[in-house]
């Protein structure tokens, strides 16, 4: 037997019916949900149902409060309620960092117009009354929208909702094998087990939602994902007296110094932690079954932090443990799920490493509804991208592979603070260029971007979780002495991990001119150029070199590898005119920057190097200290410079011939943190933070880079339409202001907001020190009505308003002579 579905959902869970139940809404009703035994016997079954809202990332705090108002809504329908009570949440803080987060958090929220609060020790124990500051409480946040929900009725419920509108719900249906269909009215063929029969599904779209049997989901579809499976624990108490007497509503502590959470159930406490080791499971096989299964408890383990946590709550150590609920929870190696479409797949959606699974759950939903019915998300969800990961994240097996290794210690910061400058140290390294081991020796503090090591600068102290802040950390003075090399005498950098693509063909220039808003460049040149989506927002960046008419080179952003791949090939022309490839050679680069490079450069290459030869934007191939290179003349730190594209064999004896040659020069190495530096104080923008799908070019101050005169492009309609708009956002460059205050010792934070007057009209996106200029800066936004106000502006930096001033361009040469000489 055959069944025929347009969507088959597999997993039926919180996340898969939220899914299924999204789709329905937006009027994708054929669909069928297949669930191998009873709906949330997976990780929905066992989970405490906490549905907080406060998170360190605008997607994060969107996600919670997407949940809380859906679940809020739910419950106040009168023909199918679902269990969900609001109760607010409070935060204790009892160092400065913590509370330099919490600021971070408000400022998150203010830019989303949330209304997160710090508050007092006193203030938090008039909303609670059996919690108490013992002394080491400095204050706290409130998050004033958390709540707590029944998992199983929610699931129930969305299923129910499914069901009433014409989606199918299978229960007792085990998926066997996944098939990729070729030639047929569908892509898909999913083999079930029911009661001892099989039959088959075919349908346009699989939604992996197996939770943490998602990696076997995607291994028969032929994929591998990155993901691990931990224990999770808390412990529900007896019937408390004091409660069955108070049946009062009262807030979730969550203390991440002591790292517990704590909230009301009832007549009972429920007590949850992360102060115990990561403890991974099934590192190499899972059981066949575990439906509504548990793990053994750990006493040791949650007592210590329960004594601990008995100092502002007594009443825990007045009661009874009635269970211990320790249960499997997956995780990703960073901690975020992984929802969107398979890298290369059509019709293949993750919806897998869902870690706050009940929050998350609405979300989730959301997105991949927006996904599948209009193509554009109305947040930027790239944290969430499956296509982050490549092939790196894949690495080892067992106990010891990349994601178990690394999820371990993301379990154990589960309540870290994010300190900005914060770098995982497990797992590594995965991905090193030829010069690792050289750099290593010469003193290089190594950090890992997208599997790849890079180092972040060099000499000082050796980075350690224990001394990161939000403030000034102990680098900057190593950092400050790489970025005035560079403006003084000259730089180099190993930046391993260039995302390079060749393409190529008959059709490779008419195929560019579509995918990008940008002109392509001539012969011989280089143009920094934008991909869009078909609504107008920016997709991606990049830098395309043209080899000759017919031949390009591709460069972007390390981490977005498989997703531009990915995105390039899914527009690929289907007479195969177009080939697209990975670069096979000369994939390592050197940047050479800084006013003596020209120098250095010309002592190692009979290639004339002068400005009208070798201009600003062009590239072409020259030999230098007997290696080949393709030398490309740009720099994003604002300087006279080159990066050098060479084969990996030859990375090492290119980079030891430039030093030797170079001592004179001031040759110095640097490093990732110099790198933004100094592209902050261009006012560079940076995929990711000052650009993505929720900005237009025209918000972001890229409309330069549109040729609205080309017939065709992905976008095209939409751009055109916004030309005659005002724009919703403006793109700008500030400093703060120091001539009336004393300095901070720290940089704004990314999301902090900008403020005209008091009022909160944008939000920084990235700041820096600016070692070449001596001015602390920040890259940011504003409303659209704010674009042409010069005055009045403060930008929140650990509670206090700093005061700024706005530039019209980048603070450091701003009209680009360096560079270009």
């Amino acid at each position: 037997m055959t069944d025929r579905f347009e969507i088959a959902v597999i997993g039926g869970g919180a996340v898969g019916t939220s899914i299924q139940w999204h789709l329905a809404q937006a009027g994708r009703t054929d669909s069928v949900l297949i669930e191998k035994h009873e709906l949330t016997a997976g990780s929905t079954w066992h989970a405490a149902g906490n549905v907080p809202t406060f998170s360190n990332s605008w997607l994060g705090q969107r996600a919670g409060n997407y949940a809380w108002r859906v679940y809020s809504e739910l419950a106040k329908d009168p023909s199918d309620p679902i269990t969900y009570r609001h109760t607010q949440a409070f935060w204790p803080g009892h160092t400065e960092s913590r509370i330099d987060h919490f600021h971070h958090l408000v400022a998150i929220a203010t830019g989303l117009g949330f209304d997160l609060e710090i508050v007092s020790p006193a203030e938090m124990e008039a909303m609670h009354p059996y919690w108490s500051d013992d002394g080491t409480v400095i204050a706290g946040l409130l998050d004033p929208y958390e709540g707590d929900i029944d998992p199983s009725g929610l699931t129930q419920s969305l299923a129910r909702r499914s069901r009433a509108m014409g989606a199918e719900v299978r229960r007792h249906s085990r998926v066997v094998a996944i098939d990729r269909l070729d030639g047929t009215d569908a892509r898909w063929r999913v083999h079930v087990e029911r009661n001892g029969e099989n039959y088959a599904i075919e349908c346009d779209i699989v939604i992996n939602a197996a939770g943490f049997y998602g990696a076997e989901i995607s291994a028969m579809a032929g994929m591998e994902v990155p993901l691990a499976v931990l224990e999770h624990q808390y412990l529900v108490t007896g019937a408390v007296p004091e409660l069955v007497a108070n049946t009062d509503v009262f807030p979730l502590v969550r203390d991440p110094e002591i790292m517990f959470y704590l909230r009301r159930e009832n007549d009972r406490l429920l007590f949850g932690n992360y102060g115990h080791e990561g403890r991974t499971v099934w590192e190499d096989v899972k059981p066949d079954v575990f439906d509504a299964s548990l793990f053994a408890p750990d006493d040791e383990g949650i007592a210590d932090i329960a004594e601990l946590a008995m100092a502002h709550v007594p009443l825990l150590g007045e009661v009874g443990i009635a269970e211990f609920v320790n249960g499997p929870i997956t995780y990703t190696p960073d901690m975020n799920p992984m929802i969107g479409p398979a890298p290369g797949v059509d019709g293949f959606y993750q919806a897998v490493g869902v870690q706050i699974g009940i929050t998350h759950a609405a979300a989730v939903g959301k997105v991949l509804t927006e996904m599948i019915t209009g193509g554009d998300t109305e947040w930027d969800v790239w944290p969430w991208d499956p296509r982050r990961f490549g092939d790196w994240a894949l690495a080892g097996s067992g106990r010891g592979s990349y994601a178990n290794t690394r999820a371990r210690e993301m379990f154990e910061h589960q309540y870290g603070a994010p300190f900005p400058h914060r770098m995982w140290t497990s797992a590594r390294p995965v991905q090193k260029t030829a010069l690792y081991d050289t750099l290593a020796a010469k003193g290089a503090r190594m950090g890992q971007i997208a599997g790849w090591e890079r180092a972040f600068w060099f000499g000082a102290q050796e980075y350690s979780h224990d001394t990161l802040s939000y403030r000034d950390e102990h680098w900057h003075d190593a950092v400050a002495e790489e970025c005035r090399a560079v403006r003084d005498h000259v730089g180099i950098m190993d930046h391993g991990g260039f995302t390079r693509y060749e393409i190529s063909g008959p059709g490779a220039a008419g195929f560019l001119d579509r995918m990008v808003c940008t002109r392509l460049p001539a012969l011989g040149r280089v143009r920094l150029s934008y991909l869009l989506r078909p609504n107008g927002t920016v997709w991606s960046e990049a830098t395309i070199g043209r080899f000759s008419e017919d031949h390009f080179l591709w460069l972007g952003p390390t981490a977005a590898r498989e997703r531009d791949l990915d995105w390039l090939q899914r527009h690929l022309p289907a007479d195969g005119s177009v080939e697209v490839k990975f670069g096979t050679e000369r994939t390592s680069t050197l940047m050479v920057m800084g006013p003596n490079s020209r120098e250095l450069l010309s002592r190692l290459t009979d290639a004339d190097l002068s400005k009208a030869a070798a201009p600003w934007m062009s590239l072409r191939e020259i030999e230098i200290a007997g290696v080949i290179a393709t030398a490309l003349r740009v720099s994003f730190v604002g300087e006279l410079g080159w990066e050098l594209h060479v084969d990996d064999a030859d990375l090492v004896k290119l980079y030891q011939a430039l030093h030797a040659e170079g001592a004179d020069l001031g040759l110095r190495d640097f490093g990732s943190y110099a790198l933004n530096a100094m592209r902050v104080e261009k006012g560079y923008h940076g995929w990711g933070s000052e650009f993505g799908v929720e900005y237009t070019p025209f918000d972001a101050g890229l409309d330069r880079f549109l040729d609205l005169d080309k017939p065709d492009f992905i976008g095209c309609e939409s751009v055109q339409a916004m030309a005659k708009r005002p724009i919703d956002w403006s793109y700008g460059v500030w400093t703060v202001d120091t001539s009336t205050m004393p300095a901070p010792e720290g940089n704004p934070q990314p999301s902090a907001p900008i403020r005209v007057a008091g009022e909160a009209v944008g939000f920084v996106t990235s700041a820096s020190m600016g070692f070449r200029t001596g001015e602390r800066i920040c890259l940011g936004y504003v409303e659209g009505r704010h674009a042409h106000t010069i005055d009045g502006f403060t930008i929140d930096g650990f509670g206090a308003h700093l005061r700024a001033v706005r530039h019209e361009h980048g603070v450091y040469d701003p009209d680009h002579e360096r560079p270009r000489g």
